[in-house]
C-alpha cells in the first residue's frame, strides 16, 4: 500500500463565521430586548440633547482668536484663543528660546521611537523595546539637563508642560520596571530577610495614596536630609512617582513569574545552569512577555498620575493651564479655565485611548 507524506504544512484556515449585515448585529447590540430597546433609545436621546450642546459650546459659538481675556467675555463658547496663545507654556514651561531645539529634539526622538515601536513586527522580541523605554529618558535627561559644552545647564525647574509630563512619564515607566522586577524577585527569595523586606515595602507602598506619597517627598524629606544636602522638588517628587509604580510593577512582574513552571526550571537546573542563567535565559523572557500588556496599562496609570505634580508645585501639564488661567492677561471668566481642562480632557483621552488600543493589540497576539 503506498502511503504519502505532506512535504509542506497546511496553511491554516479560518474558522466558519456566519454572514450577518450590519445592520443585524447593529439591532442586535442596541436592541436585543424590548426594555433594553427602551434604555437605549433614551440614551441615544441623552447623547444627542448633550452632544448637540457641547457642539455649540465647542465650535459653534467658540472664541479662536485672542491675546488676552478680552476675546471670551461670556461663557457661552468656548476660549479656543486661550489654548493658542499660550502655546508655548503649554509644550515646554520656561525652557529657553534659544535652546528650544533640544525640547523638539525629544519630542522627534519619542515619536520615531514610538512609531518603531508600533510599526514593528508582531514576532519580534518585546525586550528590545523594554530596553529602549529605559533608555530613552537617559538620553533626555542628558540634552535637556546639558551643563557640558557646547549645551549650557538648564535646571529643571525651567521645564514644564507636555515637555516635563512626558520626561516623568519616561523616566518612572525606566526607573519603576528594573526596581520592580527586583522586588518581584526578592520576594521569591530564600533569604527570609529579604524576601520580608521586598514584601514590606510593596504592600506598604501599595496601601498608600501616591497623594500622600508626594506630599511626604515634597514636605517631609527635607527634613530628614543631612545638612548640606538639597535635593529639588523635581528630583524628589519624581523619586516618590519611581518607588510608588515600581511597587505595582513588582506585583504585575510576580504574577508573570508565577506563569513559568517548576518544571522548566528543573529542565534547566538538568541540563546544567545555574540559578541565575536559568533566570536570565528561561524564566525572565517568559515572565516578561506575559506582564507586557499589564506593563502598558502601569504606563496609562503614569500618564495620568502627572496631574497630581501641579498640587505640590510642579509645572506639570495641568499645572500650565492652571498657571496661564491665573496670569494677567488671562485673569477673569472660569470659562476660560474650563475650556483648558476640556483641552487637556481630549489630549489625555487620545494618549490613553491609543495605549489601551495599542495594550489590546499585545494581548491579541498572545
Amino acid at each position: 500500500m503506498t502511503r504519502y507524506v505532506r512535504q509542506a504544512l497546511i496553511e491554516p484556515r479560518r474558522v466558519p463565521a456566519t454572514a450577518t449585515s450590519a445592520l443585524r448585529r447593529w439591532h442586535e447590540t442596541w436592541f436585543p430586548t424590548p426594555a433594553m430597546g427602551a434604555l437605549s433609545f433614551l440614551l441615544l436621546a441623552l447623547l444627542v440633547v448633550f452632544g448637540w450642546r457641547f457642539l455649540q459650546w465647542a465650535l459653534v459659538n467658540a472664541q479662536w482668536r485672542g491675546s488676552s481675556s478680552e476675546a471670551c467675555p461670556s461663557e457661552a463658547g468656548a476660549c479656543w484663543a486661550f489654548i493658542i496663545a499660550r502655546w508655548k507654556p503649554w509644550l515646554v514651561g520656561a525652557y529657553p528660546a534659544d535652546q528650544l531645539w533640544r525640547a523638539w529634539a525629544c519630542f522627534a526622538g519619542f515619536g520615531l521611537f514610538w512609531i518603531w515601536v508600533v510599526q514593528r513586527s508582531h514576532v519580534a522580541s518585546m525586550q528590545r523595546v523594554l530596553l529602549g523605554f529605559i533608555a530613552l529618558p537617559v538620553v533626555f535627561f542628558l540634552l535637556l539637563l546639558g551643563g557640558v559644552p557646547p549645551l549650557p545647564y538648564v535646571a529643571p525647574t525651567r521645564w514644564g508642560g507636555l515637555l516635563l509630563t512626558m520626561v516623568v512619564t519616561l523616566a518612572t515607566f525606566a526607573t519603576a520596571l528594573p526596581v520592580g522586577l527586583l522586588l518581584a524577585l526578592g520576594r521569591r527569595s530564600r533569604l527570609p530577610v529579604v524576601r520580608w523586606l521586598c514584601t514590606a515595602f510593596v504592600e506598604g507602598m501599595r496601601s498608600v495614596p501616591l497623594l500622600a506619597v508626594l506630599f511626604i517627598a515634597a514636605t517631609l524629606l527635607p527634613m530628614f536630609l543631612p545638612n548640606g544636602w538639597n535635593i529639588d522638588l523635581f528630583t524628589r517628587a519624581l523619586a516618590a512617582f519611581a518607588l510608588f509604580n515600581a511597587a505595582m510593577a513588582a506585583e504585575v512582574f510576580r504574577g508573570g513569574l508565577q506563569t513559568v513552571g517548576r518544571g522548566q526550571l528543573e529542565a534547566a537546573t538538568t541540563v546544567g545552569l545555574s540559578d541565575f542563567a536559568a533566570l536570565r535565559l528561561v524564566v525572565l523572557p517568559q515572565a516578561v512577555t506575559a506582564v507586557v500588556p499589564a506593563l502598558v496599562n502601569i504606563m496609562i496609570a503614569v500618564i495620568k498620575e502627572t496631574t497630581l505634580l501641579s498640587v505640590i508645585g510642579v509645572n506639570d501639564l495641568l499645572g500650565a493651564v492652571e498657571n496661564g488661567a491665573k496670569s494677567p492677561d488671562w485673569i477673569g471668566e472660569a470659562n476660560i479655565l474650563t475650556s483648558g481642562h476640556v483641552f487637556l480632557a481630549f489630549a489625555y483621552l487620545v494618549v490613553c485611548y491609543g495605549l489601551s488600543r495599542y495594550s489590546r493589540r499585545l494581548e491579541a497576539r498572545r
